[in-house]
C-alpha cells in the first residue's frame, strides 16, 4: 500500500510532538513569585474562651471522567488509516472535531506530512498488532506495522471519541507512550 501524504519515520517524531499536542496536558508556565505581603498589625489575642473558626475543607479538584470506548474504534481506525494512506484528506478532516482538525491541519497541508512519512518509513508492509487503549482519558486506536524503509515497527495512533478524530500520533513501537492505569 502506498502512502501519499504523511511521512512515518521522522514524522513519527514530528507527528507525536505536533499532532498529539491536543492530547497533551497543557504545560503551565512557571509561577512568578510574588513578594510576601506585609504582616498584619499585631492584634490583641482573643480571649481563651473564644474558639477559633474551623477551616472549610478544600474543594476537590474537578476532573473530567474518562471517555469510554464505544466499540467501533478498531473499525474506524482502519478506515482513517486507509484514508490517510490513500490521501483522502478531505474525508479525514470532515471526520475530525475542531481539536482534531487543528491537530491534523488543513487537507492541503496533510499531503506534505504524508510525503515526508513515506520518504522516511516507506510503505506499510505488515500490520503487526491493532488494539484500543485508554490514554489521557480518551480511547486510542493503536496500529503497529512494519514499513519497507524502517528498521523497526512503528505505531500509528488515532484518538477517536464518539466516532470523530481528536488527534493522531506516531512513534517507534519500541517507545510507546504511557497509557492510563485503568483500561
Amino acid at each position: 500500500m502506498r502512502f501519499r501524504g504523511i511521512s512515518l519515520a521522522a514524522a513519527g517524531l514530528v507527528l507525536s510532538a505536533t499532532m498529539l499536542a491536543a492530547q497533551a496536558t497543557p504545560a503551565t508556565p512557571p509561577a512568578v513569585p510574588k513578594p510576601a505581603p506585609a504582616p498584619p498589625p499585631a492584634a490583641a489575642p482573643a480571649p481563651a474562651a473564644t474558639p477559633a473558626p474551623a477551616a472549610a475543607p478544600a474543594a476537590p479538584a474537578v476532573q473530567n471522567p474518562p471517555i469510554k470506548p464505544v466499540g467501533n474504534e478498531i473499525e474506524l481506525g482502519r478506515k482513517f488509516t486507509q484514508w490517510l494512506y490513500t490521501a483522502q484528506f478531505d474525508s479525514l478532516f470532515a471526520h475530525a472535531d475542531a481539536e482534531g482538525q487543528q491537530t491534523l491541519g488543513k487537507p492541503e497541508e496533510m499531503q506534505a506530512h504524508l510525503d515526508e512519512l513515506v520518504a522516511r518509513l516507506g510503505d506499510e508492509s505488515e500490520v503487526v498488532e491493532e488494539k484500543v487503549v485508554m490514554r489521557n482519558g480518551r480511547p486510542q486506536y493503536w496500529r503497529t506495522s512494519r514499513y519497507t524503509l524502517a528498521p523497526e515497527p512503528f505505531m500509528l495512533r488515532w484518538v477517536i471519541v464518539n466516532g470523530q478524530i481528536m488527534g493522531i500520533g506516531m512513534n517507534p513501537a519500541s517507545n510507546p507512550p504511557a497509557i492510563d492505569p485503568v483500561q
